[in-house]
């Protein structure tokens, strides 16, 4: 179990089941959120497929985790990828692994954890980058991801993403990929999501 304490709020997170609690209180993630209204196109995919798949995006993340905090290269094919975009956009990493809350109404509804704040020489303001490694990428989801991260976000830390970024990598295959800002249908998705699933807001008088 991991453990933060964000804005006065405590919060813990078990990676194995991908559970959040926030103040004691179980929150779902921003991706759940997401997938209670737009299920991935997975589900007739091998499980083991889609394992193998994740533990390889989670090496690829660590690897750049771990170079960004550390210093620490390793040599590999993906890694080198990401130097060359780094290079090539000349990104400087601010923050990696942010956790941010979700609210609504004043509200935290959920948790999630994007990859990394970012700011460049070319682009005004900072930006909020994910790292993704499927073969294709589903650019609608991802632009709602972002703008899920983005608003949660600028709700917990009071400070504007100017920019969304995905960085997608794929053994060789590299690209710095915009992702359009839309807070508008960010914020529809939450009301959607809480039209399905509504809130006991006396639970939080």
């Amino acid at each position: 179990m991991q453990h933060y304490l964000i804005n006065e709020h405590e919060v813990s997170f078990d990676p194995l089941k991908h559970q959040y609690w926030v103040d004691q209180k179980p929150v779902i993630s921003i991706t759940q959120l997401i997938d209670s209204l737009w299920p991935r196109p997975y589900k007739n995919v091998d499980k083991e497929i889609l394992k193998k798949a994740a533990n390889r995006g989670i090496e690829l993340r660590d690897m750049i985790e771990h170079y960004e905090r550390y210093g620490q290269k390793t040599y590999h094919t993906e890694m080198q990828g990401y130097l060359a975009l780094k290079s090539q956009h000349q990104i400087n990493v601010l923050e990696n692994e942010k956790i941010v809350l979700l609210h609504h109404h004043g509200v935290i509804i959920a948790a999630g954890r994007f990859d990394m704040v970012v700011e460049s020489p070319y682009i005004k303001g900072l930006g909020i980058v994910d790292v993704k490694r499927m073969a294709h990428l589903d650019e609608t989801r991802l632009s709602l991801q972002l703008n899920l991260y983005k608003l949660g976000y600028e709700q917990t830390y009071k400070k504007r993403i100017h920019y969304l970024k995905c960085i997608h990598i794929r053994n060789r295959y590299h690209r710095y990929v915009d992702i359009p800002n839309n807070l508008t249908y960010a914020k529809d998705i939450i009301e959607k999501y809480i039209e399905k699933h509504p809130l006991d807001y006396t639970d939080y008088l």
